[in-house]
């Protein structure tokens, strides 16, 4: 993932989905995805997925609240369509944020969602 002014770091997570290779397009988790395993719908329903990430904020890496770290080919691709998106690395990046605190979770379909 990209931290605080775009440098890259390894976020620590809890696997919840079969593996997928980090290619230039990754698909969002959606609402009942396929790719979740059993002990991952149990972990992603409890937040417990997100308790590695603990040590990304101990080790200066992640803020507690911020902008959610996105897969860099998330970046990549938002970053050429979505004019401001390059501000969210202007801060460091949070175990929770502003959609999370505000109820709205998993895929984003709608752009402007997004912006």
């Amino acid at each position: 993932r990209r931290g605080f002014c775009g440098k890259p770091f390894n976020i620590y997570k809890f696997r919840s989905m079969t593996v997928q290779e980090n290619g230039r397009e990754i698909r969002q988790a959606q609402r009942n995805d396929g790719r979740v395993t059993r002990l991952g719908r149990i972990l992603r329903r409890s937040n417990i997925d997100e308790l590695p990430q603990l040590f990304n904020v101990l080790r200066g890496e992640m803020s507690l609240v911020g902008p959610r770290p996105h897969a860099v080919a998330h970046d990549d691709t938002y970053s050429k369509i979505i004019e401001s998106y390059a501000y969210r690395h202007r801060v460091k990046p949070g175990l929770t944020g502003w959609a999370q605190i505000n109820g709205f979770r998993g895929e984003t379909k709608e752009l402007w969602r997004m912006e």
